[in-house]
């Protein structure tokens, strides 16, 4: 009988998502594909998924919290009487798991992790994305990071692990296609859009916030616009655009305002079912972020796609963009002006472009893809147990 996983996540999306949400996505790819092991997954519940379900291979047991109790004991008195926290640990008594693989939270879980290593429930590991502040000592069986860039950000912090695994996020290859390779597809996803035949399209996807620098994006439309003289270049950004108040939707405002007259196209969310199919707009993808990102999901699925990526030097990007090869990397000093020279090139080098699309592509498939990530789990699992 296969030994038992409980891979937990926050308490703030479903699994899976319906929406980007790119822990989650994680969990549910790494999930269905593991072999030897008997995946369950604990996750908060959606307004569309039932509280448990047995789907892809995969034992879901969501948790749900009543409008009257989280208004009461989680917004009111704070009391939380039967906490996500306390949820989980009934769980894990009654599933008795060999491992619970928690994921991305630091301040959702490192009580549980307290509970849990006091009375010998089960191994504990905690796999990390993003960078999160360390206020006191962590006690693991295994640390797990999604880059280089994330286990040397956590390297000098105060976490004790038997065990460090550096374990990269993924593609599905089967959904993220080479463009090249389904020519018809493409150019009905394009017509949809009223991209015409002959236009080159530079392509951001990722939601309309500060840390993305989508300023650099628009910065070089602007300039290939007015100055470089190239016909028929559109620029196309998919992802969230805040509304409202607060200092994201006053950003996603400035940044309209500084689109208005240039050939830029907002196309708003998507679903995660229907991403792939948005990378198949760009000729060149353009990745501006200016925050160190871990490991960007975009990035992997832009070069899965076949497409030449155009990145600052940041985070996780380092890891596997060998610069002049499998992607460029822009000048920190001027970001927008060099995202704009290294637009103008690949649109006047056809050959460069492709050189650099499928050597992306070539990247994701001997690295990236979610049945060698699943792998690299089941042999941390083992090593843990």
């Amino acid at each position: 009988m296969p030994k038992r996983i409980l891979m937990a996540a926050a308490p703030i999306h479903p699994v899976p998502p319906l929406k980007g949400a790119a822990v989650e996505m994680w969990i549910y790819e790494v999930s269905k594909r593991l072999i030897g092991y008997e995946p369950h997954v604990v996750c908060l519940a959606g307004d569309f998924n039932p509280e448990t379900e047995y789907k892809d291979g995969i034992f879901f047991h969501r948790i749900r919290f009543g409008r009257l109790y989280r208004r009461l004991f989680q917004k009111l008195t704070r009391l939380d009487p039967f906490s996500y926290n306390d949820r989980i640990l009934k769980l894990i008594r009654e599933l008795c798991p060999e491992i619970i693989h928690m994921h991305n939270s630091v301040k959702h879980f490192a009580p549980l992790i307290k509970e849990i290593r006091k009375s010998g429930l089960t191994r504990t590991m905690l796999h990390f994305q993003n960078e999160f502040p360390i206020d006191e000592p962590l006690d693991l069986d295994a640390f797990t990071g999604c880059s280089q860039y994330i286990m040397n950000h956590y390297a000098d912090k105060p976490i004790a692990a038997a065990h460090r695994f550096c374990i990269n996020n993924g593609v599905d290859l089967d959904r993220f296609r080479d463009f090249r390779d389904v020519p018809d597809l493409r150019d009905d996803i394009r017509g949809r859009f009223g991209i015409k035949r002959g236009d080159f399209v530079v392509l951001f996807v990722g939601r309309v916030s500060p840390e993305k620098g989508v300023e650099h994006f628009i910065e070089s439309a602007s300039i290939i616009n007015k100055t470089r003289g190239l016909e028929g270049v559109r620029f196309f950004a998919a992802g969230e655009i805040q509304k409202g108040g607060g200092h994201r939707a006053e950003y996603a405002r400035k940044i309209m305002d500084m689109s208005a007259g240039l050939p830029v196209t907002f196309t708003d969310v998507f679903t995660p079912s229907r991403m792939h199919l948005i990378y198949l707009l760009g000729d060149v993808f353009v990745l501006p972020s200016n925050f160190d990102d871990p490991f960007p999901f975009v990035a992997l699925e832009a070069m899965a796609t076949g497409l030449p990526i155009v990145a600052r030097r940041k985070g996780g990007l380092k890891d596997y963009i060998t610069d002049g090869e499998n992607g460029l990397f822009v000048d920190e000093e001027s970001p927008g002006i060099d995202i704009a020279k290294k637009i103008e090139l690949l649109a006047n080098d056809k050959q460069l472009r492709e050189a650099i699309g499928k050597a992306g592509r070539q990247t994701i498939v001997e690295r990236f893809s979610w049945d060698k990530i699943a792998a690299e789990v089941e042999k941390a699992y083992n090593l843990l147990l």
